[in-house]
């Protein structure tokens, strides 16, 4: 009680003490991470939730007594959504009676999800009225519209393993998005009895606690303690003490069953405790968030109503903006370019404006970054001229950015201030992103190009002023050669390029842990220019000679540096290696050919099935993956997220993903992106200055603007030869592809999934749905994952110093095959590369 009184004391609302005790008399169970966190508490939610099934299932119940709705029933309901669950509930019986009738799946609406597509291209994806949103589990035997008997394009759904959530994450974000696109009267968390992903967690807590549960299976030791580690688990935990402190004396399926049903409320307290926009839908009567569960043995729902104490939980309402602390987890560094490379976007067509938002919750903003510690998206070196803001050219909050500042944003040669500055936010932020930043007009570049015009002695400057210029004086010359009789203002712009290059130059070659990093590929060491007049930031990509000065070959830099080329798998082929892959894949591929052509099949129930495939979609799209792929009920595992995005390993779909592969071991992988996805278009938009959106769609956003940035600056050099309209769809279509290849690259940092692709028990691939046909074109394995995954195996076997920092010459040993002759730190390479090309042509985000 006293741990949550002092936590009550930083709650938004002053009440908070006063809601806590009204919680604890109720029974309600408050979401970890929310109000109250205290996970040694335990309450009777269960007893709660007996007693408050709300009018909405006491109608269902007393309507379904009737024997189905008719003419004479009354069709008066209190509000749209009572009658929306009403007609799910009826859908759900005619589904459940066929069951009984033939214990088969008749493919739901497959042929008018197909007409729907053939007929508009998926336009209609966002003008049919969606009257439902639901959660449910990636692996719940059957799709949602199949099990509700709902008509197609009518509810769209979010999956994952064990429907639960965490702060901030995919799932959140793509209800969310969905909320913002589509509206939906109902959203509905439907979780589904003997759910594999709760029985491994009471497992897991059983053997913790030392408990002998009747019934517990003995057989599974082995892939449970692969998953001691499981963040998804660790989320599902608090549901399943929940249900032991229920049922001290219950068996195995009694406690999986009740824990199941405690994480659909689970699942409800974190959306209404940590989502702003959910929150508000549902207090002011937009949304409403119900509960729900099936039957995975007879297909029947049974609905449990609205939260027990959902008025409760409806007060705590969540903060609109998060703030990033050291609890964060750490902003991969492709993001991270996509996150600055916007809030500049915003910043110089004034719809930036973060820094100053967060003056109005100065004092909550700054306790929390002072207590819970920092974590800055990016090291910024600047110049320290007054006229170039960095947090707010980058549109960025107190906490977003680790700013270093001198007179011509330079850097001597070896260890020094600004060396040591940038190597303690890498090691202790975590920060994966440099960005050098010059400015035009500046004073420091000017006043060296003008020594180096009249050949003026560095050492006759009044006071250490000539020193600052001494570092500068190099990118003048070599700008000065370069345009011998241009203006003194057209050799100081192409000085303030070289001296920003430079500056990358001497921060790699002068610091162990830049090197280090950037050999093991989690940093990246932007170039740009600050337009004072226009506020524009010109990205000059990292250096042009980065191989040249790290002194080996960098593959995956060079793919992501050249310019993108689809695969041309031809239509039918399997690309797949192994045989157990290319039989999944062919699975695959045989279904869609009938669901694209009109012709699906009758599927057996058969809950018995073991997965061949997990197909990680998008929850944009309100076709069916089973449907699409026209398999029978759980014979693939689907998640569904938005943009079909993995997350990051902190992250709730990400460990999903890696729960499927431990528990039920396909052999394939398949990450599905579809044309014309709204969050793709998002992503483009935010891109172009759009404003902001909440952290959780945030989230998602954050990812797919990665595929888009490169898509963005491939597509600028088609400028010339396309129309409008064909430069857009261009656009849209590598960043589309990229999509989901960057997905794959982030599930490549795992490595129980680089385990199992070595082991040749797992395939990785990618495919997108023509959103106007249905048909599924594949594009193979990721172009880089051999070298990918061998690097990371070599850098696996290197030994690291105190500080996790592998020595130079650890690497020249470990890559010597790589290694070039003739670069040291004597030479100090110019770039070159910079003497040709326009702006644009120089990739971003690489």
């Amino acid at each position: 009680g006293r741990a949550d009184r002092n936590k009550m004391r930083d709650a938004p609302r002053a009440r908070g003490a006063r809601l806590l005790m009204a919680a604890l008399l109720t029974g309600a169970s408050i979401a970890r991470g929310g109000v109250a966190r205290d996970r040694h508490r335990r309450v009777d939610a269960g007893a709660a939730a007996a007693r408050s099934r709300s009018s909405l299932r006491s109608l269902g119940c007393a309507l379904m007594l009737r024997g189905g709705r008719s003419k004479a029933e009354p069709t008066v309901f209190n509000s749209e959504q009572d009658e929306i669950v009403w007609e799910m509930l009826q859908g759900n019986r005619e589904y459940v009676r066929q069951r009984k009738e033939a214990a088969l799946d008749n493919g739901g609406h497959s042929h008018e999800y197909l007409q729907y597509l053939q007929e508009d291209g998926g336009g209609a994806l966002r003008q049919v009225k969606v009257k439902a949103l639901i959660i449910s589990c990636a692996r719940s035997f059957a799709p949602m519209d199949h099990i509700f008997g709902t008509n197609p394009r009518e509810i769209q759904v979010v999956r994952g393993c064990g429907y639960t959530c965490s702060v901030a994450d995919s799932v959140i974000g793509s209800i969310e998005f969905e909320l913002a696109d589509t509206t939906p009267p109902v959203l509905m968390i439907v979780g589904n009895t003997g759910n594999e992903v709760v029985a491994s967690t009471v497992r897991r807590v059983a053997r913790a606690s030392g408990l002998d549960l009747k019934g517990s299976p003995n057989d599974v030791s082995a892939r449970d303690d692969s998953l001691a580690d499981s963040v998804l688990l660790n989320l599902i935990e608090p549901s399943v003490r929940d249900a032991l402190e229920q049922l001290p004396s219950g068996t195995y399926d009694q406690i999986v069953n009740l824990a199941c049903e405690m994480n659909v409320w689970r699942t409800i307290e974190t959306l209404l405790t940590q989502s702003c926009a959910i929150n508000d839908a549902a207090a002011d009567g937009t949304v409403k968030v119900l509960g729900a569960m099936y039957d995975t043995k007879t297909g029947q729902v049974s609905f449990m109503g609205e939260h027990p104490s959902q008025s409760l939980l409806l007060q705590m309402t969540p903060s609109n903006n998060a703030v990033r602390t050291a609890d964060s987890p750490p902003v991969p560094v492709e993001e991270a370019v996509t996150m600055l490379y916007s809030g500049n976007a915003r910043y110089s067509t004034g719809r930036g404006g973060l820094a100053g938002q967060a003056v109005g919750d100065t004092q909550k903003m700054m306790t929390q970054l002072s207590k819970d510690g920092q974590n800055p998206v990016a090291v910024v070196i600047g110049c320290a001229d007054s006229r170039a803001p960095i947090e707010l050219l980058f549109d960025m909050r107190p906490g977003d950015l680790f700013v270093l500042r001198n007179a011509g944003n330079a850097c001597k040669p070896g260890p020094g201030m600004l060396v040591g500055s940038a190597e303690y936010a890498i090691i202790n932020l975590r920060t994966k992103l440099i960005v050098v930043t010059g400015h035009t007009k500046c004073g420091a570049v000017t006043a060296a190009v003008e020594a180096v015009r009249r050949n003026a002695d560095m050492a006759e400057v009044t006071g250490s002023i000539g020193a600052c210029l001494m570092e500068i004086v190099e990118a003048a010359k070599t700008a000065i050669d370069e345009l011998p009789n241009a203006s003194t203002a057209e050799q100081v712009q192409r000085a303030t390029e070289y001296n920003v290059m430079n500056t990358i130059r001497k921060l790699i070659l002068n610091s162990d842990v830049l090197y280090n990093s950037l050999n093991l590929g989690e940093l990246q060491v932007h170039g740009a220019v600050f337009d004072i007049f226009s506020g524009r930031i010109k990205w000059l990509g990292q250096h042009p000679d980065l191989e040249k000065i790290i002194g080996r070959r960098l593959h995956f830099h060079r793919w992501k540096s050249q310019p993108y080329v689809p695969a041309s798998i031809p239509l039918g082929d399997n690309p797949a290696r192994s045989p157990s892959a290319r039989a999944a894949l062919r699975l695959l591929q045989d279904g869609n050919l009938r669901f694209s052509s009109g012709k699906p099949i009758a599927k057996v129930h058969d809950l018995d099935v073991r997965p061949s495939a997990i197909v990680l979609g998008g929850a944009e799209s309100r076709v069916p993956i089973e449907d699409v792929f026209d398999v029978e009920p759980g014979r693939i595992v689907v998640q569904r997220v938005v943009g079909s995005i993995a997350g990051t390993q902190e992250r709730t779909a990400f460990s999903s993903i890696e729960y499927a592969l431990e528990t039920w071991e396909p052999p394939l992988l398949l990450v599905l992106v579809q044309t014309n996805s709204p969050i793709i278009e998002a992503a483009l938009k935010q891109l172009g200055g759009e404003h902001q959106p909440r952290a959780p769609i945030k989230v998602v956003l954050d990812q797919l603007m990665v595929s888009s940035l490169r898509a963005v600056m491939e597509s600028k050099d088609s400028e010339a030869h396309l129309s409008a309209a064909g430069l857009d769809l261009k656009m849209r279509q590598l960043a589309t592809e990229l999509s989901a290849f960057y997905s794959i690259e982030m599930l490549l940092r795992s490595r129980r999934i680089r385990r199992r692709i070595e082991a040749g028990t797992l395939e990785l691939h990618a495919g997108v749905m023509d959103a106007s046909t249905g048909r599924v074109r594949y594009f193979g394995e990721h172009p880089m994952q051999a070298s990918m995954i061998e690097t990371a195996k070599t850098i696996d076997r290197l030994e690291r110093d105190e500080h996790g920092v592998i020595p130079r010459s650890r690497w020249q040993s470990a890559f010597k095959d790589d290694f070039r002759e003739g670069v040291s730190a004597e030479e100090r390479p110019l770039p070159h590369a910079l003497s040709s090309g326009s702006p644009e042509s120089i990739s971003v985000g690489q």
